[in-house]
């Protein structure tokens, strides 16, 4: 397996308060699950990947993708374009003051350098790839107008517009009921699947995570303390894994 990412030894400090400690991944075009409770460092790491961190954050330790280390001079070629970041809450992430079609359609032509007709054009097939009713109707509409699922939606296709290789997707059904998370599920794995991408998927959620992943990372205090096949989640060995499988909700608990 061609290597697509490659972490050694990654670490994230705010001054004095270290809040990664010496991360190491290594993944091709696979399905990689990362889970654990709040605070223990998923989402930290996803962004540490594209160099993208709050205010007072410093970032050491080795990024490499596809055999490339990235640093300040060469992320802003591959943001964006080849890595691409699903946000956990799109209605803080999409411009309110832009349409939605406006939006992807800047991606477009950023990217991929389309013309504005061309775009235009894109911006509808997008749409519609991810499974909007109306697509017309949805590009004119401004984030605020748009439900949970729908807005979803439509971070997934700007996020896909550029065709990238590896997409980080941190919580992306967090705030969805359920029917409609399994549809944003469904929709992101035949995404995948059919452009053969590499996917990190940040969650909480062990099940939807064995489901859905090759592997699984389980994060704790900003270190990862157990990797394992996502079939074989439920044999975990590490004290913290055991803790996150029982706690999980189950009906006739």
């Amino acid at each position: 397996m061609t290597n697509l990412l490659a972490l050694d030894d990654v670490r994230v400090r705010f001054r004095e308060h270290e809040v990664l400690h010496g991360v190491g991944l290594v993944m091709g075009r696979e399905r990689i699950g990362i889970v654990g409770e709040s605070g223990a460092g998923k989402s930290m790491l996803g962004r540490a990947v594209i160099r993208l961190l709050p205010p007072g954050a410093t970032l050491s330790g080795i990024v490499a993708f596809d055999g490339v280390t990235l640093d300040d001079r060469n992320i802003g070629a591959r943001r964006g374009r080849r890595i691409a970041l699903i946000p956990q809450d799109p209605r803080f992430s999409l411009n309110p003051a832009m349409t939605v079609g406006d939006q992807i359609a800047e991606v477009l032509r950023v990217h991929r350098r389309l013309a504005a007709g061309d775009a235009r054009r894109e911006t509808l097939r997008l749409l519609n790839s991810v499974r909007m009713r109306d697509p017309e109707l949805v590009s004119k509409r401004y984030p605020h107008q748009l439900s949970g699922g729908i807005g979803q939606r439509a971070m997934i296709a700007m996020m896909l517009a550029p065709d990238p290789d590896l997409l980080i997707a941190d919580e992306p059904t967090s705030a969805l009921d359920a029917s409609v998370a399994g549809g944003i599920l469904a929709l992101l794995d035949a995404e995948v699947t059919r452009r053969q991408m590499g996917i990190i998927l940040i969650s909480h959620d062990l099940d939807l995570v064995a489901s859905f992943c090759d592997r699984v990372l389980v994060m704790k205090d900003g270190e990862i303390v157990e990797k394992l096949r996502a079939s074989q989640l439920a044999n975990a060995q590490h004290p913290y894994t055991r803790q996150l499988l029982a706690a999980r909700l189950r009906l006739e608990k």
